[in-house]
């Protein structure tokens, strides 16, 4: 999770993300968190930006997360990517990291 929220920051620097709504259920062994959510950002192209929707749902087990499902708009955060990276940010190409 940390990899993956640094390389959001550098990848959108003025990326600003609004939690609309969170929803906990179940017990401390197996806990669902819903987390509602709004982003953008301004592109470095100077003229385009990011802005997307999404949920967040989290398993947790004894307040760890152990997996993490995520709905968004995948085609916004694609299109918006490619600007960046033919704005120069290399990392804005790059693989997925996975764990």
């Amino acid at each position: 999770m940390k990899q993956w929220f640094e390389r959001m920051g550098r990848v959108f620097p003025k990326l600003h993300i609004d939690i609309e709504q969170v929803e906990v259920t179940g017990w401390p062994w197996n806990t669902t968190v819903f987390v509602k959510w709004r982003a953008n950002a301004r592109l470095l192209d100077g003229q385009s930006s990011y802005v997307n929707r999404g949920v967040h749902v989290f398993k947790l087990r004894w307040g760890k997360v152990y997996s993490i499902e995520e709905y968004f708009d995948s085609q916004a955060a694609e299109r918006s990517l490619a600007i960046q990276a033919r704005a120069g940010l290399d990392e804005a190409a790059a693989g997925p990291i996975v764990s």
